[in-house]
């Protein structure tokens, strides 16, 4: 353990030495915002996350979304394979995907980011590629949910599948008007094979497993990362104030 840790800051103090050569000596540099959201499964970072975007004029991106969308599906092919069956796609690949993402021109400004990275090693593998335009990631927010609070959320989620739609219902706090019907688009609500109970508790498991590095990493040493808490019955509103409040102070 303590050859990875000397692994992660040797990786951290070269990043620095990168971003400082790309802003001093290429001349880049620029006022992009990038903000890493991190929280558990149903914690509500795509919500917090399009509050933000609306307030800060930076645009939400949102990795899951990015990844299940045609353009993506079609040009990296069988490169995505594992998703159909649950398992992992390497890490570099995530970060070749999300690096040509940034490139579209509605992150001219930055990015909120929601569900990237979900790993250190997809955290160090940004940092270094943010290093090289001479920015870096400048806040992270960890939405703090009980673990009980989390499985009744997704539990009771519902969601339209239809791709140019893609809204969330929660059966007890939004529902949709008329049951089982998207408000917007009129076609069916479905509950996603992950949000039961049994299958939640296991994303939990994991979730905590991968969770803890990156929020050392970004607590401890890039000190960028505020905890927010929010409570049961908590609205989405009170969360954004919440967080607001801890990036104005950050």
């Amino acid at each position: 353990m303590a050859k990875t840790n000397a692994s992660h800051r040797w990786r951290i103090l070269t990043t620095s030495i990168v971003r400082n050569f790309a802003r001093h000596f290429l001349r880049r540099s620029s006022n992009k915002r990038y903000i890493v959201l991190l929280g558990g499964p149903g914690a509500g970072k795509g919500t917090l996350a399009s509050q933000l975007a609306a307030l800060l004029g930076i645009a939400h991106l949102g990795m899951g979304d990015v990844l299940r969308r045609k353009d993506i599906q079609i040009e990296f092919g069988d490169r995505l394979a594992p998703m159909k069956s649950g398992g992992l796609i390497p890490d570099s690949l995530i970060l070749e995907i999300l690096e040509r993402e940034l490139a579209r021109p509605e992150y001219a400004n930055g990015a909120i980011l929601d569900g990237i990275p979900r790993t250190l090693e997809q955290a160090l593998l940004l940092e270094r590629r943010l290093a090289w335009q001479g920015v870096s990631v400048n806040n992270t927010v960890l939405l703090d949910v009980e673990e009980e609070e989390l499985i009744e959320r997704l539990s009771f989620r519902r969601i339209c599948p239809t791709p140019s739609c893609r809204r969330s219902y929660h059966l007890k706090y939004a529902p949709p008007q008329v049951a089982d019907i998207c408000d917007a688009c009129k076609g069916p609500l479905i509950q996603r094979p992950d949000d039961v109970p049994e299958v939640i508790r296991e994303r939990l498991r994991k979730y905590s497993v991968e969770i803890l590095p990156l929020c050392k990493y970004y607590q401890d040493a890039r000190r960028v990362m505020v905890t927010v808490k929010s409570t049961k019955g908590s609205t989405p509103q009170e969360v954004l104030n919440l967080v607001m409040t801890a990036l104005s102070g950050n």
